[in-house]
């Protein structure tokens, strides 16, 4: 159910606790490679560790930079 639309994700491990917030201008797009691309390293680890995900859509790529560091200072 992704949108090709800007905005933010978190992954959340088994425990519900975030491990990762991101920024995309297209969430589809940012997201999906994650989970369609060999991955390796830290981005493999956490890819491991993810048990679902969720996604605030924003209306600009701005307004997603600004949300996104709102919520890691969270």
């Amino acid at each position: 159910d992704l949108k090709h639309q800007p905005g933010v994700y978190l992954m959340r491990d088994i425990n519900n606790i975030v491990i990762y917030v991101g920024k995309a201008k297209d969430l589809y797009n940012r997201v999906s490679q994650y989970f369609l691309k060999p991955q390796s390293g830290k981005v493999f680890k956490m890819v491991q560790n993810v048990d679902y995900f969720e996604t605030i859509i924003t209306n600009n790529e701005k307004e997603a930079l600004i949300l996104e560091m709102n919520l890691i200072q969270k």
